[in-house]
């Protein structure tokens, strides 16, 4: 399991920080996102990835502290983004609160447009936080879907029509705590998000699940969040804690080296997990081979001297079959690589006049094709 939104930078875990990873890792979870809130804290979530192997963060200002967002601040973002930091994996947390409005509302839109451009700028994805600001928060993401945007909708807690919009967008949504409460109106958000589409997280210390709700929640909660979706979507546990392992490393890009050494009871999670999807690089690569066949059309121009007399003739042969093969290449994702082989055999007799004329033609291409903009469903090559 992966834990995509905790706060473990948190006063909460100050006095027991290194005994809650080592409960969670026993409980199953192999790596955590911790996302800043506010500028003072930065520091301190990209320390926690430093000092443990699966821990990774996030960088950015919540907005109720988006009237701390100041140009200093922005340029302080814009540094550690610039230094290419392996353990930094999304722009977060950010979003709109209208519910409390500890920052002006236009305050909070400006500054969420700045740091998903961020996002854009440095391809990486959003984490979103959203309270009694839907409208204004789907607005935005319609405006700013250039095909560049990836986000999420942590701790998700809207509608089913707002999630459908969302995930239109190209969006995920995530799941935590609040999915075991008694009341939640969220059994049939549960139900229909796509197995491709959501995550788990637990955004402890807050939001404990049930039976711990009212009490600090921490990672080793987690397998309480997919419990409850196994139940909501009648699938066996280790079927969501696969997908949703799965989605969470795709979305982050996460270099994760298994911990399946540490615990048993992960061991027993991900015991239908292949070791391609234990160990995930930066980069998806792939490689393809492939046939070709087809009809090829034959223009030929010929000059030769004869007896000091400079001659020409041009034909077209059309309908000749070609066959071929192809071996395609990924590097990364913004390149593909094509080397080609075909074959085209002319069954017309030979020339009388000039014998000596070929009838069998081959051709070896390479190509390379660059992404203009990997992301998007739709690309151009360049």
């Amino acid at each position: 399991m992966i834990d995509t939104h905790c706060h473990l930078d948190s006063k909460e875990f100050k006095d027991d920080l290194e005994d809650v990873i080592k409960r969670a890792c026993e409980a199953g979870v192999e790596a955590f996102v911790v996302p800043s809130t506010e500028p003072a804290n930065i520091a301190a979530c990209r320390q926690l990835s430093q000092e443990y192997e699966n821990v990774y963060w996030a960088i950015g200002i919540h907005p109720h502290n988006a009237k701390e967002f100041t140009p200093e601040v922005a340029d302080k973002i814009q540094k550690e983004l610039e230094q290419k930091d392996g353990k930094l994996v999304a722009i977060g947390e950010v979003g709109l609160d209208y519910y409390y409005d500890f920052s002006p509302r236009e305050v909070q839109k400006e500054v969420f447009r700045t740091q998903i451009q961020f996002a854009k700028n440095f391809n990486l994805p959003v984490i979103i936080h959203n309270r009694d600001s839907s409208a204004d928060l789907l607005s935005i993401l319609e405006e700013e879907q250039d095909g560049r945007l990836r986000f999420v909708l942590h701790c998700f807690s809207e509608s089913k029509e707002f999630m459908e919009k969302a995930l239109e967008l190209g969006g995920y949504v995530s799941f935590t705590g609040n999915i075991t409460f008694k009341k939640n109106k969220l059994q049939d958000v549960v139900e229909l998000v796509p197995d491709d589409r959501f995550f788990l997280e637990t955004d402890a210390p807050f939001m404990a699940p049930v039976p711990y709700r009212g009490k600090r929640n921490e990672p080793s909660f987690l397998k309480l969040v997919a419990e409850k979706i196994s139940e909501i979507k009648s699938i066996s546990i280790n079927k969501v804690i696969e997908m949703t392992t799965k989605n969470a490393r795709q979305f982050f890009k996460l270099l994760i080296i298994s911990l399946l050494l540490l615990s048993p009871l992960m061991l027993k999670a991900q015991e239908d997990t292949t070791d391609e999807e234990i160990y995930e690089k930066l980069y998806k690569k792939f490689i393809g081979i492939g046939g070709e066949f087809g009809f090829n059309t034959l223009v030929i121009f010929q000059s030769w001297n004869e007896n000091g007399v400079v001659k020409e003739r041009s034909s077209a042969n059309e309908g000749k079959f070609l066959v071929g093969a192809n071996i395609t290449f990924s590097p990364v994702d913004w390149n593909i690589l094509r080397l080609e082989w075909t074959y085209t055999f002319d069954r017309r007799k030979p020339d009388t006049l000039y014998p000596d004329l070929a009838y069998i033609y081959r051709t070896v291409n390479f190509t390379s094709l660059f992404l203009i903009n990997p992301s998007m469903r739709v690309n151009f090559f360049g």
